[in-house]
């Protein structure tokens, strides 16, 4: 299950509120390329709520659609307490050329601060 709310304009926010599978990563796809339509570039906020994994084909699959679409966003805000999932983020945006955070979820409101700029 996911949430979205809106920031300014170019920013869309994301809360994740149950384990982040294939299908629910097709629904946050689907919300980011519907921001496309509007932005040159999209800033996106993404918060697995605590408690809550991201499945490791859900990470590839979200992998390849960044790498895919980098052109199109501005920064990304990734907002977990899953240590592993923060590791494989910033390890895997080394070679992207967009902005991309992690944050602990105690972190959030700097992330907001941060993505909302």
């Amino acid at each position: 299950m996911l949430a979205t709310f809106d920031l300014p304009g170019h920013v869309i926010g994301i809360i994740i509120n149950s384990d982040l599978t294939d299908e629910v990563l097709d629904d946050v796809i689907l919300e980011i390329k519907a921001r496309f339509d509007q932005y040159d570039k999209v800033n996106v906020y993404l918060e697995l709520e605590k408690g809550h994994e991201i499945s490791f084909n859900a990470l590839l699959k979200g992998i390849k659609f960044k790498y895919s679409n980098a052109d199109l966003f501005g920064k990304i805000a990734i907002v977990t307490d899953s240590s592993w999932f923060q590791n494989a983020v910033n390890v895997s945006d080394i070679f992207l050329n967009v902005e991309v955070r992690t944050y602990d979820v105690k972190d959030r409101l700097d992330s907001l601060q941060w993505i909302s700029i």
